[in-house]
């Protein structure tokens, strides 16, 4: 399977702000060290950003997003726009490494993977918030302490790449959960997909590649305790939706680990740098403590959400001539 001829990547847009973020994104995929199909770039209902990037990129496909505002609505579709057998999905603020499609392939041999994600470092616009934990890394989109490579539950969404046929077999992103118009930075909807395919396709799996990275840009207005702790009473909430869609046990079975084992070692870790003289020991230690209440109280706010939409989003997928 060459990435030319499998490889579709979509990446889904929505601000001016990142236009230099986006510009990048573009440049790391023509520069993988195997080229690929395609490009898309879903334009998430702003026609001006559309125009200029329409404009402005050449040998990619700009779209806006024909489904519901948000970040699931604008996945669905580049999905059902794609033309590859392999989805890979990149945001608009991060950026891939030369050989990470050339890595990713190498799991679709067997037929037994669904999809692959891979290291997501962080790119600080600014200086490292003193307090600003491993564990806790996730809250910026990045692989955080705690995952182990191998088969996983979910995917990481700043980089994935999907086997089309998952989607033509269970549907799409839920627009009900993840980014949308909202003030609160909402979840989970890679997760749900990823719950929903592991079932339809037992056997198979989702892999965390850690050899291959992706860098995720994390700015300024992430770096402050106040986004810290929305972020994780977001999580929370979005954990919440997602339970009610998914079987508990599936939506909450990685979680359990990192809560029992995870969080405690990182705040022994961090309690025990602060005695060796690191400062910044206390407040990572401390910003696990106040994360984990965070999200916990998001959860327990989230409780009454009630179904988020027990459905495969139904996605019409190009060449198909079919709703799916």
């Amino acid at each position: 399977m060459s990435a030319r001829d499998s490889v579709s990547v979509i990446i889904c847009v929505h601000s001016e702000k990142r236009w230099d973020a986006i510009f990048e994104a573009v440049d790391s995929v023509r520069s993988q060290s195997c080229l690929v199909l395609e490009t898309l770039i879903v334009v998430d209902h702003n026609a001006e950003l559309e125009r200029r990037l329409g404009e402005s990129l050449r040998g990619v496909t700009v779209v806006p997003n024909n489904q519901d505002q948000g970040l699931s609505g604008a996945r669905n579709t580049g999905v059902a726009l794609a033309k590859g057998d392999l989805l890979l999905f990149l945001d608009d603020d991060a950026v891939l490494e030369p050989d990470w499609v050339r890595e990713a392939l190498k799991h679709f041999g067997s037929g037994k993977t669904l999809g692959v994600t891979s290291r997501i470092v962080p790119r600080w616009q600014g200086i490292r918030p003193f307090w600003f934990p491993d564990e806790f890394l996730w809250v910026v989109g990045c692989t955080y302490e705690g995952m182990r490579p191998g088969a996983v539950r979910n995917l990481i969404g700043a980089a994935m790449c999907v086997r089309r046929d998952v989607f033509s077999r269970v549907g799409g992103f839920n627009q009900r959960l993840g980014r949308g118009s909202g003030r609160l930075p909402m979840g989970c909807e890679e997760t749900e997909l990823c719950i929903r395919a592991g079932a339809a396709f037992p056997g198979s799996a989702f892999i965390f590649d850690a050899k291959p990275c992706a860098f995720h840009l994390v700015g300024n207005e992430r770096l402050t305790v106040g986004y810290f702790i929305r972020r994780c009473f977001a999580e929370g909430k979005s954990k919440a939706a997602l339970a009610a869609v998914a079987q508990p046990s599936a939506a909450l079975s990685t979680e359990r680990r990192y809560v029992t084992s995870v969080l405690p070692r990182g705040v022994l870790r961090g309690i025990s740098s602060f005695f060796r003289g690191d400062v910044g020991g206390f407040g990572r230690a401390s910003a696990i403590v106040v994360g984990f209440i965070a999200t916990l109280i998001g959860y327990v706010r989230g409780m009454g959400f009630g179904k988020a939409g027990r459905f495969a989003h139904q996605l019409a997928l190009r060449g198909s001539g079919e709703t799916r």
